[in-house]
């Protein structure tokens, strides 16, 4: 995919896939507010080169995951902080300028 994704629509196309409650493509393509031929790049990005299993269920008429992926989107606290190795990662990349 040549464009930067929106984090946001990605989260919300999450959101929407976990609840199978995305609705078809034209459905699920208004909600996101983009078009459907975007859409159907994000879905083959997401499938292709993130993994993503996602499927469409023509029973529920929603896109799926064929199975619960864990997916996160954000930053976590690590337990310590070591400003020491910090520093010393930072002096050394100085130095290759």
């Amino acid at each position: 995919m040549s464009r930067l994704v929106d984090l946001v629509k990605l989260a919300r196309l999450d959101y929407l896939i976990r609840h199978q409650a995305t609705g078809n493509p034209d459905e699920l393509a208004e909600r996101l507010d983009i078009s459907r031929s975007t859409l159907f790049e994000l879905i083959a990005y997401l499938k292709e080169e993130m993994n993503a299993p996602i499927v469409y269920n023509r029973d529920r008429l929603s896109y799926i995951y064929s199975y619960l992926p864990k997916f996160y989107l954000g930053f976590e606290p690590v337990d310590t902080f070591d400003s020491d190795s910090i520093n010393k990662k930072e002096k050394g990349s100085k130095d290759l300028d």
